[in-house]
Parts: structure tokens; C-alpha cells; sequence
């Protein structure tokens, strides 16, 4: 009886210990994107634009160094170019347009604290696209735009990398750098994703 409560104890004690290291928050902020081709011509007509990122995540603490940070963010992607869009004609018939992209986003990432509130961190991503679509600011070129073969890969796989630092009162800001291995579109040349990203996360309960 006396062995079978001091294991009871023990485990309780365990459980608890793991439980308090374990928080989760909300974050939200801005991106910069665009996609990179690998080739000089084209990436010179490539722009970054600017876009929302929001969601969640879920910190697990290894120890007073280390964590592991798991997030669900939706991210807003894309470039703008000013390659200009031509019909099977070769007629051009838009001077330069914008690609937008959506995206829920699953990074895994290690966070190791070199001081008290600074951190650094990295790890895999893998990425949902849920649409992507171009336009011009021009009604009668939209039109034209959606007609577009948009086949796009509904699965993107990056590596990010940051640093952040800890405000206090359960606020964080992080600034990261995205780094896309996928090709967006199949059927285009090698057109990856490139996301650097700035987020204020808050700690919203830990048990």
C-alpha cells in the first residue's frame, strides 16, 4: 500500500511538473513575400509584397534553454511583378500584375534562449495552399486573369529561421526568414516561396 501511494505521488508529481511547462498563445503580424526563380531576368521583375500573418500556437518547455514551439498560422503570400501578361496571340494584356497566395502554415520549431528574454529558433514547415489567384488593379484585365491555368501545389515545404525577444506580461515579438523548397505553380520554373515574417505573440494561458 505504502509503495503503491509513494508511486501515486511520484507520478502526480511528474504530471504536474511536465503540465507548468506547457503554454499556448495567439500571434498575428505582417509579411513580406515573393517567389524566386533562379533566374536574374525574371527575379528582377519580382517584387515582395505585403500580407497578414495570424494564428495560434502550442510551447512545450524542454528545459530553461530549450523549447519547442508548434504554430497554425494563415498567411497571406504572393508577389508583385511587372512582367507583362500576353494571350496565345503574344498581345499583351496586362503591363504587370500581382500573385496572391493563402496559406495555413504548420511550423516546428526549436527555440534555444541565449539570454533571459532573447531566443533564437528554427525548423521544418509545411504549408496548405488554399488558393492563388492574380490581378491587375484593372477590372477589364481581371477578367482576362482568371482564365489562367493556376494549378498550384496545395503543398509547400520551407525551413525558417528568427530571432525574438520576450517583453514581459506574456508578449513576445519575432521577426523570422521562410525558406521555400516547393515550386508554387508545377508548370512554372521553379518559382519558390520567400517569407520574412514579423509577429507579436501573446501567451494566452499555461497549464
Amino acid at each position: 500500500m505504502k509503495r503503491t501511494m509513494l508511486v501515486l505521488m511520484v507520478f502526480m508529481a511528474t504530471f504536474s511538473s511536465v503540465s507548468a511547462q506547457f503554454t499556448a498563445g495567439s500571434k498575428v503580424g505582417l509579411n513580406r513575400t515573393k517567389e524566386y526563380y533562379g533566374r536574374k531576368i525574371m527575379d528582377e521583375d519580382i517584387d515582395f509584397r505585403t500580407g497578414l500573418n495570424a494564428g495560434i500556437y502550442g510551447k512545450y518547455g524542454l528545459s530553461d534553454r530549450f523549447d519547442v514551439q508548434a504554430e497554425l498560422l494563415y498567411s497571406r503570400q504572393g508577389y508583385k511583378s511587372s512582367v507583362p501578361l500576353a494571350d496565345l496571340g503574344g498581345t499583351a494584356i496586362v503591363e504587370g500584375y500581382k500573385a496572391l497566395s493563402h496559406y495555413l502554415n504548420v511550423p516546428v520549431l526549436l527555440k534555444y534562449y541565449p539570454f533571459t528574454r532573447i531566443y533564437i529558433e528554427a525548423g521544418p514547415q509545411v504549408g496548405f495552399c488554399l488558393g492563388y489567384t492574380y490581378s491587375s488593379g484593372h477590372k477589364e484585365y481581371d477578367e482576362a486573369l482568371k482564365t489562367l491555368d493556376t494549378d498550384y501545389n496545395t503543398v509547400d515545404f520551407s525551413l525558417a529561421g528568427g530571432i525574438g525577444l520576450y517583453i514581459g506580461y506574456g508578449l513576445s515579438l519575432n521577426a523570422r526568414y521562410i525558406h521555400g523548397f516547393t515550386k508554387t505553380v508545377p508548370h512554372y520554373p521553379d518559382g519558390k516561396n520567400r517569407t520574412i515574417q514579423f509577429s507579436l505573440a501573446y501567451d494566452l494561458w499555461e497549464l
